[in-house]
């Protein structure tokens, strides 16, 4: 049996796979009928100060190997959340990571203070790249990357993690974001993207655009993991982006995430997800891999070695 245990941000995980923000909404269906358990850690949906009510319908379009959704940060906002959500989700057998997002620093500012006394709150994900709500990308200037991040990191003392989006292939964002004060990077968030009606010529979205999520980001989810992994061998990388299998999760391993975000995955197999633990027990022992950590980094370092 391998050892699947990963220890960062200060935390022991049960094992690298993560549960990322999003699909997995607040984790309450999925305990009714999953062991969280099974999985790492999960992430919250993003959390904003007051409540959203999120974009109009059609949500989800359907895309080549992948999804587009506009969703919009839909949430009760942090009050509700803290009230009525966060006590079961504290009661969750695996690690907590809540996503939080704002509109300026003081907001973040607000909600890192509000939720780092909780004890359903084992790390914090600043969300500065959602792509599916008007006008709120923070992460397009690494100047307000570092300010939004500083705001965060000041207000509270939880481990703090940046989503960053993937449309960008520089790692100066990363680097605004660490030097800031971050602990690691969430990469990436869903790549904008659009569909035409054929019989209107109009987009089907009703925001236009949205974020694509599924199998067909995974290759650019992997390079910008690669990039950071060897630009910030220190940090602590959450690769996201495409993973929807066993071989996906070996592969974001091996390009330097310390942990594995599903995200599209959960909406499309979640049994798999909560099998992948053990599938990865499973691949490792047949190959010899006695722990997770021979794996993580393995193309930065020659390859795979198996006894």
């Amino acid at each position: 049996m391998a050892t699947l245990t990963t220890r960062c941000l200060g935390l022991e995980f049960r094992n690298p796979i993560v549960l990322a923000s999003g699909p997995a909404g607040f984790g309450l269906e999925l305990a009714e009928r999953f062991d969280l358990a099974q999985v790492g850690a999960l992430t919250t949906k993003t959390v904003t100060l007051e409540p959203r009510a999120g974009n109009p319908q059609p949500r989800l379009v359907d895309a080549p190997c992948g999804v587009l959704n506009s969703i919009g940060l839909q949430n009760p906002g942090c009050d509700a959340f803290r009230e009525e959500l966060l006590p079961k989700i504290a009661a969750f057998p695996t690690k907590r990571i809540v996503s939080i997002a704002g509109r300026s620093p003081d907001e973040v500012a607000t909600l890192a203070t509000r939720l780092s006394g909780e004890p359903g709150v084992d790390a914090i994900e600043l969300n500065l790249s959602c792509p599916n709500v008007r006008g709120e990308t923070v992460a397009d200037d690494p100047g307000r990357v570092r300010a939004f991040v500083r705001s965060a990191r000041n207000a509270s003392a939880r481990p703090l993690l940046v989503k960053l989006p993937g449309e960008r292939g520089d790692l100066g964002l990363a680097e605004a974001a660490l030097s800031a004060g971050a602990k690691g990077i969430v990469l990436i968030n869903a790549l904008r993207g659009m569909r035409i009606h054929v019989e209107t010529g109009l987009p089907l979205l009703d925001r236009e655009v949205g974020g694509l999520c599924g199998p067909a980001i995974l290759p650019i989810a992997l390079e910008r993991v690669f990039a950071a992994r060897r630009a910030f061998p220190e940090s602590v990388l959450i690769g996201t982006g495409g993973v929807s299998d066993l071989r996906g999760v070996v592969e974001m391993l091996c390009a330097g995430a310390d942990l594995v975000g599903l995200g599209f995955a959960v909406m499309s197999d979640p049994n798999l997800v909560f099998r992948l633990a053990s599938e990865l027990d499973g691949w490792m022992t047949t190959r010899g891999i006695d722990d997770v950590r021979a794996l993580r980094g393995a193309a930065h370092r020659g390859g795979i070695h198996v006894r």
